[in-house]
């Protein structure tokens, strides 16, 4: 059986029969059927395809562990109308905390250049990501987290990850994970969201 497509008449139409349809990615309006069953999935897997998700990181790795109360900072802020969806992963290879913090003021930092996970897309993310920026004033701390992972030459490690965010546009959000484990530890930070 061959795909049908159809062109809407109106979309106000009043009508006693539906047909569902659905919009493909060359946005041709298909109907559903056996041959084209309803597509369903995550929105995150969707706005991954539509190269709408992208991520920003910072690794402390073997040869440059992160020292004992140092901190990766990580500062990002969207454009007006973007409310990215976002989650994190960060880690450490001992004890740590993970805090989250909301009107950050920070200045330098290395400028770094969000990554999208559809590598194939060319679409731009509307952030603005820094680095280990200075960091004046934290804001408000919106989430905090202690991450077990041990301590001295006795630790084992530690994780944390989270449900999503919705964030707002034109603030300044600092991501710091803290290296509290009494010993210098490989970690990172990732964060990831889609707009």
């Amino acid at each position: 059986m061959a795909t049908q497509y159809v062109n809407r008449e109106s979309m106000n139409t009043k009508s006693r029969h539906v047909t569902l349809t659905y919009m493909d990615k060359d946005e041709g309006q298909r109907v559903v059927g056996s041959p084209d069953p309803l597509p369903m999935a995550d929105i995150n897997h969707v706005r991954l395809h539509e190269g709408r998700a992208f991520y920003a990181y910072f690794l402390n790795g073997d040869a440059n562990q992160l020292a004992d109360n140092a901190s990766i900072n990580i500062a990002a802020a969207w454009a007006a109308g973007k409310y990215p969806h976002l989650v994190f992963d960060v880690r450490c290879g001992g004890d740590a905390e993970f805090t989250i913090f909301e009107n950050a003021t920070v200045t330098g930092g290395t400028s770094f250049t969000a990554i999208n996970r559809y590598r194939s897309s060319t679409n731009t993310s509307s952030s603005a990501i820094l680095i280990n920026p200075t960091v004046t004033t934290t804001g408000t701390a919106i989430t905090g987290e202690f991450l077990a992972g041990g301590s001295g030459g006795q630790a084992t490690g530690s994780a944390a990850f989270s449900f999503q965010y919705v964030l707002a546009p034109l603030t300044t959000y600092l991501f710091r994970l803290t290296n509290r484990s009494g010993q210098a530890h490989m970690a990172h930070v990732m964060i990831e969201w889609y707009e």
